[in-house]
């Protein structure tokens, strides 16, 4: 080994300690930079082309390339763990939303108006409520439930509203994902690996993985692909792009996210996309169809009483609350294809009521049953709809009854009215029909967004059927007394619970799942907080290793620069002996 090798061998270690220098630099100068990857220099040893007894010597040292610092295992799961943090919040956040709306366990709640509406019928039994106090009660529930329907209705916009928002933020980072992968392949066409910008992108999916839950495969190109699921929305240098779609599903329209350029939905389910969907979806769609049950149950229950109730003076007239279009009236109430009937939430059954007429002058009274045929089968006893009781039936049948007439008016309700001298009461309706066509009713409306006291209570509140004719006899209170004892009693069509009891079970399954929620949101964010630390273990820079570091390669430039030196002294010795 000569002179010029030692040369060689100090010129390499001075452009390797340069290296490291600048190495280290650029790991301090980023350390607070997000997304940023800790480099490290990549040094191999030059083999040697002289021997010696003691074997081969090197030839100093060569530059093998600049690494980042990532355990791509750790990624993958630290990108995992972001997307289920991230819903986790999402579906908290839905949780406590309706917490604060529905305000239960203080006095400005659901719980508390019905409890107030069934009291007031109980005094109204006992003779120390006024018929009006009652309607007003009834104004005041009906009013409540509907300020409680929009504002679950709002809450259910505003994530439709942020999810448009979200679906922007990744339909840009998809974009910038595709620019980059283009950028990387070209850059690192010779060889060299792109750093800066694999950091950038790296960044780029963690911020997508946030929005949504992604899978990302690596090209040997060093461009990568991206897939929700298993539908891909960025094919290299290519994204595919996300967008709002309204999809059909059942009898409503549903927004979801779906790729732009196929119009496929994507299964998300994590990310704060899949939070906001689950969400919606789930949790505040759950609680205003329970809502609108309790709601169309309680309408139900209470014109099913109010209904076949009575009061001293009887109905001269009534006018039902339905509007049954001219289509549906040639159609029995038990055809599927009568739209009308099939929207309510209870419907009609086979059955019948009783109408009661009175002859003012004489005392007279006349009880009539009008029968209900919806049991689905013809007069031949075959399966068919044909046969069965339409609207228009119901209004001939209490037409034949003196002293009375009944029609469909042209805005599609049935009209029934009594001649002079003659009143009327309707009892035993086994049917349901009175209170599913809204007939002598106490509430109008079908659901949480349209419950209401009925206009002509509302502007006659002494026409509230307070009494009840049982077994002949009239009972002052007997609907009154009927209405009240409906806050303990069971409903078929809310599983059994009374109205009170259902509502209770709804408000104290949220609780639970908000608990649930919250534990989640806890337990994920640790999960996330362990394997962020992993990666930065792994990923990120210490400045005090780097100092250490800097103080190391400054060293080793100050060696090289000795031997370079030495050399040169050996050189100028050999010279001067020649």
């Amino acid at each position: 080994m000569g002179i010029g090798a030692a040369f060689t061998i100090g010129r390499s270690a001075l452009a390797a300690s340069q290296l490291g220098v600048q190495v280290a630099s650029n790991n301090l100068a980023n350390a607070a930079t997000e997304g940023y990857t800790r480099q490290t220099l990549g040094l191999q040893p030059i083999a040697g082309d002289a021997s010696t007894l003691q074997g081969q010597i090197g030839q100093g040292v060569r530059f093998s390339g600049v690494r980042r610092e990532l355990d791509p295992a750790i990624e993958s799961r630290y990108n995992t763990s972001i997307s289920e943090s991230a819903a986790a919040d999402e579906v908290l956040r839905a949780f406590s939303g309706i917490e604060t709306i529905l305000n239960e366990l203080t006095d400005l709640d659901l719980s508390s108006e019905l409890g107030d509406f069934f009291t007031g019928w109980s005094e109204l039994a006992n003779g120390t409520q006024a018929q009006s106090q009652v309607v007003e009660q009834g104004q005041l529930l009906s009013g409540f439930m509907q300020r409680l329907r929009s504002d679950l209705t709002s809450q259910r916009s505003e994530l439709n509203d942020r999810l448009g928002a979200l679906t922007s933020e990744a339909n840009n980072a998809l974009t910038e994902i595709a620019r980059l992968n283009e950028q990387i392949t070209s850059s690192e066409s010779g060889g060299a690996t792109n750093n800066p910008l694999r950091d950038q992108r790296d960044q780029l999916v963690r911020d997508l993985s946030e929005i949504m839950d992604v899978t990302v495969i690596e090209q040997a190109s060093g461009a990568i692909d991206v897939l929700v699921a298993s539908s891909p929305v960025v094919l290299g240098s290519k994204s595919q792009g996300v967008e709002l779609r309204n999809i059909p599903k059942g009898d409503r329209i549903e927004t979801q996210v779906a790729i732009a350029s196929t119009g496929q939905v994507l299964d998300i389910r994590k990310g704060k996309i899949g939070g906001v969907l689950d969400s919606r979806d789930g949790t505040v769609d759950d609680t205003i169809a329970r809502l609108d049950d309790l709601a169309g149950q309680l309408i139900h229950q209470i014109n099913s009483l109010h209904a076949t109730g009575a009061n001293a003076q009887g109905l001269k007239s009534a006018t039902s609350q339905l509007q049954i279009p001219t289509a549906d009236q040639a159609l029995s109430l038990s055809n599927p294809a009568n739209a009308t009937i099939n929207e309510l939430p209870v419907k009609p059954n086979n059955g019948g009521f009783i109408v009661r007429t009175v002859d003012e002058s004489t005392g007279a009274v006349t009880t009539t049953r009008i029968d209900i045929d919806l049991d689905g089968l013809t007069n031949a006893g075959l399966a068919g709809y044909g046969d069965d009781t339409t609207i228009g039936d119901i209004a001939s049948a209490i037409d034949s009854i003196t002293g009375l007439s009944a029609s469909i008016a042209g805005d599609g309700r049935l009209s029934i009215s009594s001649t002079q001298g003659t009143t009327f009461t309707f009892a035993d309706d086994t049917s349901g029909v009175l209170a599913a066509l809204g007939v002598n009713s106490y509430f109008q409306g079908t659901d949480a967004t349209n419950i209401a006291v009925s206009d002509n209570l509302a502007s006659n509140p002494l026409s509230l059927m307070t009494g009840r004719y049982i077994d002949g006899t009239f009972h002052e209170n007997g609907t009154s007394l009927a209405i009240a004892d409906l806050q303990d009693k069971g409903v078929d069509g809310l599983s059994g619970q009374s109205v009170g009891a259902y509502w209770r079970t709804t408000v104290q399954k949220l609780s639970v799942q908000t608990g649930s929620a919250r534990v989640i949101a806890q337990s994920t964010a640790l999960v996330r907080d362990g394997l962020e630390s992993q990666r930065l273990a792994m990923s990120g820079v210490d400045s005090d290793e780097e100092a250490l570091n800097l103080m190391q390669f400054q060293r080793a430039y100050q060696g090289a620069a000795r031997i370079i030196q030495t050399t040169n002294e050996m050189l100028d010795t050999l010279i001067n002996l020649i």
